[in-house]
Order: C-alpha cells, then sequence, then structure tokens
C-alpha cells in the first residue's frame, strides 16, 4: 500500500504549483528550472540579477495597483445627468445615481470604476426594497460621497457632504431636470419635499402635482429627480475635489428640535432631518 506524504496531497490538489501559474501564465516550470540550473553551472554558481518579470505579470501588478485607485476625477454634471435619466429604467432611482457617476468614470478612467458591479444598488428602489423609506436619490448620492471619501480621517467631509446633499433634497423645489428626449414628454411640476423619506417626498410632489403615486406622471417625476441627484451628486465632488465646498447649516426649527432632543438635554432622538412633515405639536409645544 502506497503511502502519501503531505507534500505529494499538496501538490496533487495544484498548490505548489499555484505560484508557477501566476508568474509563468503558461511557460512550463520544468523548463525554467532546468534552464536555470545550466546557467548556475555556467556561472559558476554566481547569482545574477533576476530577469524582467514577463509581461503577463507585469499586467497583473498593473491592475492590482489600479483596482486600489479609487480617486474622484471631475465629471461634467450634464453628461451625467443624462446618462442618468437614460438608465432609469434599468434599476430606477438609485442605481441610476450611482451607476451614471461610475459609468462615465469607467469610461474615463477605466479600472476600477469599470469592474464595479452597480447592479448591486438597484436594492435602493422606491426607498429601498419598495420600502419608501430613504430615497434612492439620497442613498445614491451618499453611497458615491462614502467611496470616494472613505479614510478613516474623513468622517467630518462625508458627514458635511451627505448632509449638503440632503438639506438640498429637502428644500430645493424638484425636479427642474429636462432630458434631451423625454420617455413622457410633458411638463413635471416641481415640490420641495421637506423630508429625505420617499414616501414623504413622493406624496408631497403627487399632492402639488394632482397625480396619484402609481401614475406614469409620478414615474417620470422619479427618473428625472434621479438625474438631477446625479447631477447634484457630481457638483458636490467636484467642488470638494477643487477646494471649494459649500456646506449648509439645517433649519432654525431643526436646531430647536435638536436643543431639547438631542444629547446635550432629553437625549432621547438621533438625526438632523425636518421634523415638521412627521410630527404634528399641539399650542404648547415650544
Amino acid at each position: 500500500m502506497h503511502k502519501f506524504s503531505r507534500r505529494h496531497v499538496l501538490a496533487s490538489l495544484g498548490i505548489m504549483g499555484g505560484s508557477a501559474v501566476l508568474t509563468g501564465c503558461g511557460r512550463q516550470l520544468s523548463g525554467e528550472q532546468d534552464a536555470s540550473s545550466r546557467q548556475a553551472v555556467e556561472t559558476g554558481g554566481k547569482t545574477e540579477a533576476p530577469a524582467p518579470a514577463p509581461p503577463a505579470q507585469a499586467a497583473v501588478e498593473q491592475l492590482a495597483t489600479a483596482s486600489r485607485d479609487w480617486t474622484y476625477r471631475e465629471l461634467d454634471p450634464e453628461e451625467v445627468g443624462q446618462l442618468a435619466y437614460d438608465i432609469y429604467p434599468q434599476g430606477s432611482c438609485m442605481y441610476s445615481v450611482f451607476g451614471s457617476v461610475i459609468m462615465q468614470l469607467a469610461n474615463k478612467v477605466g479600472e476600477p470604476f469599470r469592474s464595479f458591479p452597480t447592479e448591486m444598488m438597484r436594492y435602493g428602489a422606491v426607498g429601498i426594497g419598495g420600502w419608501g423609506s430613504v430615497c434612492g436619490v439620497v442613498n445614491g448620492c451618499s453611497a458615491l460621497i462614502g467611496l470616494f471619501h472613505r479614510g478613516d480621517d474623513e468622517r467630518k467631509i462625508r458627514e458635511e457632504l451627505t448632509a449638503d446633499v440632503c438639506l438640498w433634497y429637502e428644500n430645493e423645489a424638484l425636479p427642474v431636470f429636462q432630458p434631451d428626449n423625454p420617455a413622457l414628454d410633458i411638463e413635471i411640476a416641481s415640490s420641495a419635499s421637506e423630508s429625505v423619506l420617499c414616501h414623504v417626498s413622493s406624496s408631497a410632489w403627487c399632492k402639488a402635482a394632482g397625480c396619484d403615486a402609481f401614475s406614469v406622471e409620478r414615474r417620470e417625476r422619479c427618473r428625472r429627480l434621479s438625474a438631477q441627484g446625479a447631477m447634484k451628486a457630481v457638483e458636490v465632488l467636484n467642488n470638494k475635489a477643487n477646494g471649494r465646498p459649500d456646506f449648509v447649516d439645517i433649519s432654525p426649527e431643526v436646531h430647536s428640535c435638536i436643543e431639547c432632543h438631542g444629547k446635550d438635554s432629553q437625549r432621547d432622538s438621533l438625526g438632523m432631518m425636518n421634523c415638521m412633515p412627521c410630527h404634528t405639536f399641539d399650542g404648547e409645544h415650544p
């Protein structure tokens, strides 16, 4: 009966040959060993400088370096906005916001953006899987900010840029984006959502526009809003890249809420979103 050593087992699994696959990329390992042995004999055993890395190995190393370079490059907001509008049917709001920026960077830079699985952002549709929570426009913008400012020492800038997006979304009358070739060629009303939540935002728009939440008009509104969000993400990232971010503060009303309910007082509430759309107050409330 044959006995198998650990060496035999590892070799049969291909573990011992793994380095040959990475460095040789198709060359016969035994031939290289024979040539190396002959060279050692011919040179009297003296060590010579290693040969340059084969082209395949250099390509692998170059790709590995590129795969770590998630540096943002300045983009054209109008181009990104139109692309976001065009790809919206493929995955809805969050996908179109995030995907449009990554696709433009893939065209401009290549890797690692070309390999990013943008399809994963489809989860954000209709307030995360249809639950009507955080709007996919806000979620997509925030994901981009997190990707390009992900360092341990970048928490402050991450939160400030995200706050800019959230405050813009709450307070601006949106959308105002006009696509080149609209899927629904009609006038789309604009409204201020006063909330970053999908169901609040959509309901506010439906009330202002006189449309129901399942109408083609509401879908077109969200499609144009996604394009607007992609443009806002690029604007924020461009400003930061150029050293001129424009930070916006929360409203005096929200400051007042935080003063009573924040960590320095009652400590029963977290967050900075507008409280008014979801909370009603009697006449005695401060």
